[in-house]
């Protein structure tokens, strides 16, 4: 069920017994991406997702839509106020890059993080994240009806599917993309993710069917994240958990299970 905290966002919550297990959606999303992989966790897990702000149920503000210094922020401040046990943190796309920031805030109260297909670009910049979301914003813009067109034609889903993404656009602030657009909202990735202490997998999809982390950035993500299970799954693009579920959940408990 919803729960909303102090900041603005809405929290909600499959299981409230076990070490904390928060998921993270991307850009555009909400919740309601992780309803396929949150049930799998419920016996072992307290399960959680948060909608960022801007997103979803979660407040709107005018400004604020930093990756580090807002909703890491937010995310952190949660787990600070509400969590008792070191908490994982999974992390898809938006959700994934804003989980490294977490991690280095939250210090010891983060056990991991999985970073699923993460847009991190630390060849690139600003401009990178900013050329990323040109598809975004302009179909943010679009008419309802021409938003579930241009959404099947670029995510090559079925009407269904297209349609439960223009809902999530439709319930996204504009202003998340009009800041993403500016290029004042990533961070430097050769920076922080050095900082980044707790154990880290990273799910990588295809670049050619979408996968965000381009073939020439791989080796420096490597770098930057040491230590970090990095793994290639060359058949699915960004979307990785919608498109192979049981072998998402399969790969991160794996990880889970070698936490312990």
């Amino acid at each position: 069920m919803p729960r909303p905290t102090a900041f603005g966002c809405i929290t909600i919550e499959w299981s409230t017994a076990g070490p904390p297990l928060i998921f993270i959606h991307g850009v555009t999303s909400n919740c309601k991406i992780w309803d396929m992989i949150a049930p799998h966790f419920i016996d072992r897990y307290s399960v959680m997702a948060i909608d960022l702000r801007g997103h979803g149920l979660s407040d709107n503000p005018e400004s604020g839509y930093a990756w580090e210094t807002d909703y890491a922020a937010d995310v952190v401040d949660f787990i600070a106020t509400q969590l008792v046990e070191p908490a994982i943190v999974v992390g898809h796309s938006l959700g994934a890059v804003v989980a490294a920031p977490v991690a280095v805030q939250a210090g010891e109260r983060v056990r991991a993080i999985v970073l699923e297909d993460p847009p991190s670009f630390p060849r690139e910049g600003p401009v990178g994240v900013s050329d990323h979301f040109k598809p975004a914003f302009a179909a943010k813009r679009m008419p309802f009806d021409q938003r579930v067109e241009a959404l099947m034609e670029m995510r090559g889903t079925d009407r269904e599917a297209a349609t439960a993404r223009a809902e999530s656009f439709e319930a996204m602030s504009e202003q998340v993309l009009v800041e993403l657009m500016d290029g004042e909202t990533a961070y430097r990735s050769d920076d922080l993710l050095p900082k980044v202490s707790c154990p880290v997998l990273a799910i990588l999809g295809n670049p050619s069917r979408g996968g965000a982390v381009d073939w020439a950035d791989r080796p420096l993500l490597q770098r930057l994240l040491r230590g970090a299970e990095i793994v290639e799954w060359p058949d699915v693009g960004h979307l990785v958990h919608i498109d192979q579920p049981e072998r998402f959940v399969a790969e991160i408990d794996s990880f889970f299970e070698r936490l312990s």
